[in-house]
């Protein structure tokens, strides 16, 4: 509901929809480019427990669950957000057997409306799918929902790629097998197919952060990247993950995930529609004339247009 902000020349502004509604506009996805946040005021929302968890399978279903995936994302309320992710797990005494040292895929999500209902949504992904090698699925404490992830504490030396996918089409769920399936050579820790929608898609007039995206769903791939063979071996499964997804992609892309070499300036344009764009350059203009916020993602400028 109101930010405070230090711009480029020492100012402290305190922004809402009331002052210097332009910066406030930006927080959410373009102030990286125009100051520094030193403060947030939240509206929160009443909500101490949600029906969360994973539905773990073996990895040679990955076909078998997005296709169910596909269609049953399609019928399921906003309140659920839902997700099939491949998983590799360390063989560390912390990750409990079975999943221990193995891949595995899961269906996993979090619905944030009465514990009952979630649970009788997620029942139609047990009867559909059979019952999980391993079921998580709970009323968990909302301040736990990190445990459905369940991603590392400590920083790793990592890689990634994502995109945003128009569809789960039977060739996108028959491109994704191929690379992330049981009889693919699979070097990553996850590859997750994420359902979009509901609260992201925001206000027409907002500025987001994926360009109001119409994809459906995003897809994320990581890798761990500790020796010069890992760092080999990621890149080029990311690079293939690229080349054959393209084709199934919006052309957006979501600016949290540009990470490294992946905060390319096409990509980073191409998290704002281009009326965004326009807005945001101006502000840049007018806030920051000298780019002293140049770090992060920069939105670069406009390419030059060339007449012929």
């Amino acid at each position: 509901t109101a930010a405070e902000v230090v711009t480029a020349d020492g100012r402290v502004r305190t922004v809402s929809p009331h002052r210097h509604p332009d910066l406030f506009w930006a927080v959410p996805g373009g102030l990286s480019n125009l100051g520094i946040v030193t403060d947030l005021e939240f509206g929160l929302h009443a909500l101490p427990v949600v029906y969360a968890g994973n539905l773990y399978y073996p990895h040679r279903r990955l076909h078998e669950l997005l296709t169910f995936f596909a269609d049953w994302s399609r019928r399921t309320p906003d309140e659920l957000t839902a997700a099939v992710t491949v998983r590799r797990f360390p063989p560390t005494p912390a990750i409990p057997e079975p999943l221990r040292g193995q891949v595995w895929v899961a269906l996993r999500g979090a619905y944030s409306g009465d514990p009952a209902r979630g649970c009788r949504l997620i029942d139609q992904a047990r009867l559909a799918l059979g019952p999980a090698t391993v079921d998580t699925f709970a009323p968990l404490p909302t301040n736990r929902l990190a445990e459905v992830s369940a991603d590392p504490v400590d920083p790793l030396p990592a890689r990634g790629r994502h995109d945003l996918l128009t569809d789960l089409t039977p060739e996108a769920i028959d491109d994704l097998v191929q690379l992330a399936g049981a009889e693919a050579d699979w070097p990553l820790v996850m590859t997750e197919v994420r359902q979009l929608g509901g609260a992201l898609v925001g206000s027409p007039e907002a500025l987001s952060p994926m360009a109001h995206t119409e994809a459906r769903f995003s897809l994320n791939a990581i890798g761990v990247t500790a020796t010069p063979d890992q760092q080999i071996s990621v890149r080029s499964h990311l690079a293939a993950l690229a080349e054959r997804m393209d084709r199934h992609s919006t052309g957006d892309t979501y600016l949290n995930f540009l990470d490294l070499d992946a905060a390319t300036p096409a990509r980073i344009r191409a998290a704002y529609r281009p009326a965004d764009r326009e807005r945001l350059l101006g502000l840049k203009h007018r806030y920051d004339p000298t780019d002293i916020f140049r770090f992060g993602r920069p939105l670069p400028p406009e390419p030059e247009r060339v007449c012929s």
